[in-house]
């Protein structure tokens, strides 16, 4: 009876299990720093504020950040069921950009501003920043990896 009325009105997350991959691989990159939503500019929290999504389909920026690193991205519709994710990452320079979905990964570079661009992006998905500046700017104290948490847009 007190296991059925858990499932009933305090079931387990949906996304539990990406949950958790998520925190395993953050423990294995060494240098690792997480980012933290600082903005969100017209996102509407769904569950907590590892969650967000555009609200009426509006592009809106969110911005993450760490000490040193500092991570915007406006998501825009782009093809059927996808979104055009614009980025641009401070200080400027030279930065590897992996997305993380449940689809897999993709990656992009930044021009030497630190913007970037992602196409075909899925919507509605859990997404996942992870930031890897170049060597140059690791010698100026930026840190090896930067990730943000996973946000759904």
């Amino acid at each position: 009876m007190i296991n059925e009325l858990h499932h009933r009105h305090d079931p387990i997350p949906e996304d539990l299990n990406e949950r958790v991959q998520f925190v395993l691989e953050l423990e294995a990159e060494l240098d690792a720093r997480v980012a933290r939503v600082s903005r969100a500019g017209e996102l509407v929290s769904m569950r907590g504020d590892a969650e967000l999504a555009v609200s009426q389909g509006d592009p809106a920026s969110v911005t993450f950040d760490c000490e040193t690193v500092t991570v915007m991205v406006t998501p825009r519709p782009s093809a059927p069921g996808g979104l055009r994710l614009d980025g641009w990452i401070g200080p400027e320079g030279i930065y590897e950009v992996e997305l993380r979905s449940p689809e897999g990964s993709r990656r992009a570079a930044t021009d030497e501003s630190g913007r970037f661009a992602l196409e075909g992006v899925p919507e509605g998905q859990m997404l996942q920043l992870v930031i890897r500046p170049e060597q140059a700017l690791q010698r100026i104290g930026l840190p090896a990896v930067v990730v943000t948490p996973a946000v759904r847009l």
